[in-house]
């Protein structure tokens, strides 16, 4: 057992022993060797349920919007990338902050299960783990795997902003001193560089995949409206078919009810199961809105709300 998993175990169970919190929702073994899943524990006695290694790549802010009216406070395992959708919740109104306890995790990265299933037996069960740098050596009961970290990270951490979390009310975990990896959004300039027609059909052909499963709606901690657009067509047959026209104004509309407000979590990519690049659409707005407002990313500090809510004289817009 790890030295992070150890300290997580030992201040979940001091807060649900002296009743500080209700619930602690964090990591737990998947079903396998490369993948974990939420857990809710409400007892001291399962906190030994609770986990934590480089396969920890849920979200789990967003299952605070649907928990805002259980009894007590709630305890959420959060990395860098996570923790900016506290304050999104917070900025929002949809839970109160004095009702989270937050567990802030530094993270150096998280590897991907897609790239880690093209080199390695995925199937078994994780017994141990060992860092070696450069290298991890994953051992499961299907046989030990050693591979490069840089080739199985998940993109988003390739270019992570904060490896400690930007809140934290516990930090179960050393500091992390390397210097985040500045975005330089090539893969958005390339698109940017592309005609009309180009942009059209790539985009096209993404939404034309899309089943209308909600996922990415579902796990992002800026989709928090009390009835969303698409759920409030009446009647209910009405805007509901699933062909490439409403699913570009699925996608298009909830993007920019996403612009200066998406926290850059990558949720929605990974929760895809049709792995449409979602996070791209949301990228291009992210980076717009910093490169004509100077806006940080969002949910990087306490203080703070949409872009596109608010305005100051010196906006560059002529009507202002």
């Amino acid at each position: 057992m790890n030295k992070v998993t150890e300290n997580l175990r030992k201040t979940a169970a001091k807060l649900l022993q002296d009743k500080e919190v209700e619930m602690v929702i964090g990591y737990g073994l998947g079903s396998e060797a490369v993948r974990t899943q939420p857990v809710f524990i409400t007892s001291p006695d399962d906190v030994d349920k609770l986990v934590w290694n480089p396969f920890c790549v849920n979200g789990l802010t967003k299952y605070l919007s649907d928990l805002k009216t259980h009894p007590g406070k709630i305890a959420v395992c959060v990395k860098g990338c996570d923790s900016r959708g506290i304050y999104r919740l917070t900025q929002d109104n949809i839970i109160p902050r004095d009702k989270v306890v937050v567990l802030g995790i530094p993270c150096a990265g998280q590897l991907s299960y897609t790239k880690l299933a093209s080199q390695m037996d995925v199937s078994g069960q994780l017994n141990d783990m060992e860092d070696k740098g450069e290298d991890v050596v994953i051992k499961t009961t299907k046989g030990d795997f050693t591979v490069k970290k840089s080739e199985v990270f998940l993109d988003k951490c390739v270019t992570c902003e904060h490896h400690n979390p930007v809140v934290a009310d516990y930090v179960v975990g050393d500091t992390i001193n390397t210097c985040p990896t500045p975005d330089n959004y090539d893969e958005i300039k390339k698109f940017e560089a592309m005609s009309t027609e180009e942009k059209a059909k790539f985009w096209l052909s993404q939404f034309n995949r899309c089943i209308r499963c909600y996922a990415c709606r579902n796990i992002c901690p800026g989709c928090t409206c009390r009835e969303c657009i698409f759920d409030a067509i009446k009647p209910d047959w009405v805007g509901k078919e699933i062909n490439v026209e409403e699913n570009e104004l699925f996608h298009l509309t909830r993007a920019f009810h996403l612009a200066g407000r998406c926290v850059d979590c990558g949720e929605c990519d990974r929760v895809c199961p049709m792995d449409i690049p979602i996070r791209l659409l949301n990228k291009k707005l992210l980076k717009d809105c910093k490169e004509l407002f100077g806006m940080e990313t969002p949910g990087s500090k306490e203080e703070g709300g949409s872009i596109l809510g608010q305005y100051r004289l010196e906006d560059p817009e002529e009507f202002m």
